[in-house]
């Protein structure tokens, strides 16, 4: 059957949908009725730009605000809640419409959301229903026996929105949703909550689309892998597959530049466009470990990765194709091994590139991945408290966390990371701990978000609550505005739960209060950062320090002999045992000596100690160019005991032995 893919918002307008574009690569390369790709979102923002009248920049200011800020609110979905409820809804008349609006408009508010955001949410919502509208109509002049959806965050309610008006127009239309939204259950209980519905991918879509183009009908796809059916005694549904990350093509983009062509206001989305790509599927530590708060994979933890090689081979097809050379990875996590870096590096493709990595990696990865033009990472690092991301089960430690942040400032990586508090077992020293350390380190890259921990669907604490002492109770409040009617089972809908501790706990007042004061802390240390330095450049014997950090400042400083040699050695980290002893061979000064100027440098905050290991804090002057720097980090080869990939060494581990710049902290939780 000819098949019609729709990326729906909300969608990055700087992204074209990978789901789509790779599905549509594939039908080129194997026999079958055609696919054709539509960009939905670009046609929605045209739509409302041009109806309400607003300024492109404005509207695009907005948009990217509900995409991605405020998906925890359930936003993009409410938006077009109106059309997906159908018949139910329009019945109900305009007191029903007036009163859903005021009851979620009082929502966003009580989150905290702006008076003028939450009228942009209103607006954009009373246009949905025309905009669904028209739009459906012109989907039909194509022509299809089958329309499908790809839903990943906050696009499931608009792409049942469309397919409800697909289908009140011509029931012989076939309507499929797939994407992260429709894994199991949450596939069938779209079928169920959605009659409208017929068939769900759940799990990766290859397998689905490719039976899908060679079917004649509904009829010829029962057992097709991951497809959901209807049936007369209720919902059928294949197994879900993993499928060869290596047999998946390189995306097709044609569709999403021809569509922006078009749009009037092109300029401001098109110098900023970046190329999704994918060298991998699912989880490398998750299938080993995995985080406690993760359910990003869903059924699709094993881990499967392309030949490194393909990497150079996909980026130049891209760019060369396009023209555009900023590209962004949609793997999970970079290959530990065989990640075609080194490769990148040494081709003539001048790309700049995006990955998801964990943040243990060393001096020498983090100069092949800066040599190979990677310049934006997010990194795991959740917690710059060793005990709680033991807790969150992250496989790294405080010292890891931090050496990447100096490596990134030094390297021009802009790091974009998280920081987590409220999880499960968390104790207040382990925020303490990062609050006597911030004022240290406002020079690195502050956390773009402070977040309590959610409870996401497939991860561990969804799984298994009582191994972690919680109590999961029912959806998060944003679904019963996102799936209101009667006949939506939302706890079978539902990605996010709320959740409590089963543990009455004695210090309650003052964890809120210690994560009130995180947040502020965090508040502060990003307006401090773009005038905060703390730098070094290293002569031929001697090593000077330009200490400029906001409140804590030590001005400069020339170390020469054994100090220079003990700064150098603790850059990018050391051992510090292994470091007192060969400054003490090189210089004859005595260990208690070299050790107490450490505990000087500690309380100074130039220097992290966390059990047996020392990282000074400061990032080398940018004198030489980034690149340059990337190469010699690369190439040093730096001791394998620095590097960690995969777990942290339990003894350099122990929150019992942390030293936190500015001071010093004693004693540990048995249970952390």
């Amino acid at each position: 059957m000819k098949l019609v893919l729709i990326a729906p918002p909300w969608n990055s307008l700087y992204r074209p949908s990978i789901q789509i574009a790779t599905l549509a690569a594939l039908a080129d390369h194997t026999p079958g009725d055609p696919v054709i790709p539509v960009y939905g979102y670009l046609d929605w923002s045209q739509y409302a730009v041009e109806t309400l009248g607003w300024d492109p920049t404005e509207f695009v200011s907005v948009y990217d605000t509900i995409g991605e800020e405020l998906y925890g609110f359930g936003v993009g979905d409410w938006i077009f809640g109106g059309p997906a409820d159908g018949p139910r809804a329009s019945d109900a008349g305009p007191d029903a419409e007036e009163t859903a609006s005021a009851d979620y408009a009082a929502f966003l508010t009580s989150r905290g959301v702006s008076e003028e955001m939450v009228r942009r949410v209103l607006d954009l919502r009373a246009i949905a229903p025309d905009f669904v509208a028209g739009f459906a109509e012109r989907m039909l002049e194509l022509d299809a026996p089958m329309y499908g959806f790809t839903t990943s965050f906050s696009q499931l309610v608009p792409s049942l929105a469309i397919g409800r008006a697909l289908k009140e127009r011509d029931p012989r239309r076939h309507v499929v949703l797939g994407g992260a939204n429709c894994d199991r259950p949450m596939g069938q209980a779209v079928m169920v909550a959605y009659p409208f519905v017929d068939a769900v991918v759940q799990g990766e879509g290859e397998a689905a689309v490719t039976a899908l183009r060679a079917a004649g009908s509904l009829a010829d796809l029962a057992g097709v892998p991951g497809l959901a059916l209807r049936a007369e005694d209720g919902i059928r549904a294949g197994l879900p597959v993993a499928q060869d990350a290596d047999s998946a093509p390189v995306p097709r983009y044609d569709e999403y530049f021809a569509r922006l062509r078009d749009l009037p206001w092109r300029d401001l989305i098109t110098p900023h466009v970046a190329l999704p790509f994918q060298m991998s599927r699912g989880c490398w530590w998750g299938e080993k470990l995995q985080c406690t708060f993760c359910g990003e994979n869903g059924s699709g933890m094993v881990y499967r990765s392309k030949p490194g090689r393909r990497l150079t081979d996909t980026l130049r097809q891209l760019t060369e194709k396009h023209g555009v050379f900023d590209t962004y990875a949609v793997d999970t996590i970079l290959a530990k091994r065989d990640n075609g870096l080194a490769e990148l590096a040494a081709s003539e493709v001048d790309v700049t590139t995006f990955f998801e990595v964990k943040a243990n990696l060393g001096p020498r990865e983090v100069g092949e991945m800066r040599a190979a033009g990677v310049t934006m990472v997010q990194p795991g690092i959740e917690s710059l408290s060793s005990g709680a991301l033991r807790l969150l089960r992250k496989g790294a430690t405080a010292f890891h966390n931090l050496r990447f942040l100096v490596l990134c400032a030094e390297l021009g990586i802009d790091a974009r990371w998280n920081l987590l508090s409220a999880m499960p077992m968390e104790t207040p020293r382990m925020l303490e701990e990062q609050l006597a350390l911030f004022p240290f380190i406002t020079h690195l890259a502050p956390p773009s978000t402070v977040s309590r921990v959610r409870v996401d669907r497939y991860s561990p604490y969804h799984e298994r609550p009582d191994e972690f002492r919680i109590a999961l109770n029912g959806p998060e409040p944003k679904y019963r505005f996102i799936h209101p009617s009667p006949a939506a089972d939302q706890a079978a809908l539902a990605y996010s739960f709320s959740h409590t501790e089963t543990e009455e706990r004695t210090d309650a007042d003052e964890l809120l209060a210690l994560r009130r004061r995180l947040g502020a802390r965090v508040g502060l240390w990003k307006k401090l950062h773009a005038q905060s330095r703390f730098t070094y450049r290293l002569g031929p014997d001697l090593t000077v320090l330009q200490d400029h950090r906001p409140h804590v400042a030590t001005g400069r400083h020339v170390l020469r002999g054994a100090d220079d040699q003990l700064f150098r050695s603790m850059a990018h980290g050391g051992r510090i045992d292994q470091t007192v002893e060969r400054v003490f061979d090189m210089t004859g000064v005595p260990q208690a000596e070299l050790r107490g100027r450490l505990r000087t440098w500690s309380r100074r905050g130039w220097l992290h100690i966390e059990a047996r290991r020392g990282l000074i804090l400061a990032t080398r002057d940018g004198m030489p160019d980034e690149l340059g720097r990337a190469a010699e980090l690369r190439d040093e080869g730096l001791a394998d005991e620095l590097r960690d990939r995969d777990t942290p060494d339990t003894k350099d581990a122990s929150p019992d032995q942390v030293t936190v710049a500015g001071g010093s902290r004693t004693g540990g939780d048995a249970r952390g």
